[in-house]
């Protein structure tokens, strides 16, 4: 039997991180207050249809301490033949049909001296005439009938029904929680584990206590566990390489960060993971940020903390919003990548190319959500010791120049676009997915007359644009929101000139990752 099922809990006492959810069946029971219907919410993998099996033995126990999993009850319903307790998964069952049948087959009168059970697990699966015809049994269930629903997204659920039954939340189960969980499975199995591993596989389990055993199943082959095995068959990167990549990020070092990511994937981390772990770590430097000390180390174990609390002095606020963002843009990408690697990389990449050093040498801290314009134009005195003096810097032009209008920012157009701004991602997203995620970066100059400009942080983002695939798509979608035939061009936004900045124009032409880029976003390089 695979080690999750053959570790399921049997009591209340035998959940792990559950403490609210305990407490509140076991006040009902002791006070036979118990309500005829149930609704069980929280995440995969934390107990809930174990908890009903519980609850059900607790009901229909022969002794007078339930469960004793002794009787012939409780080991009927351990074994799943007891005739009382029906399951029923949703996902499979949603009809209205289904619910008219278990209408139908409610009115009979259990076969022992207890109470029928109906377990409903991902009842959020059921159809809205499934619902309706649930509802009703739901507002008059018989005296011999309880109802215990289980769902992982209780959005779904129409308030009629949650008003009828009675909620109980379950918890995301904690890192720490998960290890607890697993040394006693490991102790049974007489299985060897280093502590190093199980933090791994509890953070690999993502909150899950069913799936962190799954994973423990999967290598206890050997019968015994190490850091170097999980590494291995897991495909994650181990913690010092992520922290290597974000000191590299931290220092704009573009050749670091690109050799670190590339040295994690051939030794056997998958592009998915190496994403996933670092924005966790970047989640924890936020939290770091933010006084929320407590709970980093808690997350991380102490070891691990003081590195990441070195290096949160690396990165302001911004930045880590920044960098999360970009991680978020990269993973969504991932499954239409030809390049499984790809979006990681140019991800890293612009973010050496478009973080502000200023803002964590400085001590500054800018507003969450305030962009770099916005940030230089209200703070000048921030970059004045940053910013190349203008006689020693050579002049540099954008590709195309703004043209010569006094149009009006605020205009009815300008009003227009902003309005359907989501609108036109959306549509431009299924035909070219990485066009609309550049579109994010952008900003509405002005818009008159059917011509529409568009303000760009870079010149890079500029190419992209300009690019005549890019530009039909993007003047075909305005000119349906518009309504009259749009022309788009586009601008370099005005911000401080940096010698990072020089130095990446000097090297963008022969950079091969820009060149690769441009290659999929049909662009051409303009010497």
């Amino acid at each position: 039997m695979v080690l999750y099922r053959k570790y399921r809990p049997q009591t209340l006492s035998d959940l792990i991180g559950q403490d609210v959810v305990k407490k509140t069946l076991l006040d009902a029971f002791a006070t036979n207050k118990l309500s005829h219907a149930y609704l069980f919410v929280g995440p995969r993998g934390t107990g809930k249809t174990s908890t009903a099996r519980i609850l059900a033995k607790m009901i229909n126990c022969k002794e007078k301490t339930p469960p004793c999993n002794k009787c012939d009850t409780c080991i009927s319903i351990t074994d799943g033949s007891n005739l009382d307790l029906i399951e029923i998964d949703a996902a499979s069952n949603r009809g209205i049909d289904d619910v008219r049948s278990l209408r139908e087959n409610i009115r009979l009168s259990p076969s022992g001296q207890g109470k029928k059970i109906y377990i409903i697990d991902e009842v959020h699966m059921l159809t809205t005439e499934a619902f309706n015809a649930l509802l009703k049994t739901l507002e008059e269930p018989p005296e011999h009938a309880i109802f215990i629903l289980a769902t992982t997204e209780v959005n779904k659920i129409p308030a009629t029904i949650i008003s009828r039954v009675t909620r109980v939340d379950f918890k995301r189960a904690l890192p720490a929680d998960i290890i607890k969980s697993l040394q006693l499975v490991a102790k049974e199995e007489r299985l060897e584990i280093e502590a190093g591993a199980l933090n791994l596989l509890a953070k690999k389990a993502d909150g899950s206590f069913r799936d962190g055993v799954k994973l423990l199943d999967q290598l206890s082959g050997a019968g015994k566990v190490t850091i170097k095995s999980v590494l291995d068959n897991l495909a994650v990167a181990p913690f010092d390489g992520v922290i290597g990549i974000l000191e590299s990020l931290s220092k704009r070092d573009t050749t670091k960060v690109l050799t670190a990511i590339n040295t994690q994937l051939e030794s056997g981390a998958s592009a998915r993971e190496l994403t996933l772990q670092l924005m966790e770590v970047s989640r924890s430097l936020v939290l770091l940020k933010n006084d929320l000390n407590d709970l980093v180390k808690e997350d991380l174990g102490s070891d691990h903390f003081e590195i990441v609390k070195n290096l949160a002095a690396s990165f302001s606020n911004k930045d880590l919003s920044y960098i999360l963002d970009k991680l978020q843009d990269s993973f969504e990408k991932l499954k239409f990548a030809s390049i499984p690697s790809l979006p990681l990389e140019l991800a890293l990449v612009e973010l050496c190319v478009n973080m502000d050093p200023v803002s964590a040498s400085s001590g500054y801290e800018a507003p969450l959500g305030t962009s770099r314009s916005e940030t230089f134009s209200s703070s000048p005195d921030l970059v004045m010791g940053l910013s190349r003096d203008k006689e020693s810097a050579p002049e540099t032009s954008p590709i195309v120049s703004l043209p010569q209008i006094s149009a009006d920012p605020n205009s009815d157009e300008v009003t227009l676009l902003k309005e359907k701004w989501t609108f036109i991602l959306e549509s431009i997203r299924p035909d070219n997915f990485s066009l609309e995620a550049l579109l994010r970066s952008v900003k509405i100059a002005s818009a008159e007359g059917g011509l529409v400009i568009l303000e760009v942080p870079y010149s890079f983002h500029q190419r992209i644009l300009e690019a005549p695939k890019s530009k039909d798509l993007l003047e075909s979608v305005m000119s349906e929101v518009l309504q009259k035939p749009t022309k788009v061009t586009t601008t370099i936004g005005v911000r401080p000139q940096r010698i990072e900045d020089l130095a990446n124009v000097e090297v963008a032409a022969d950079d091969e990752i820009i060149t690769m880029a441009a290659d999929i976003f049909n662009g051409k390089l303009v010497d």
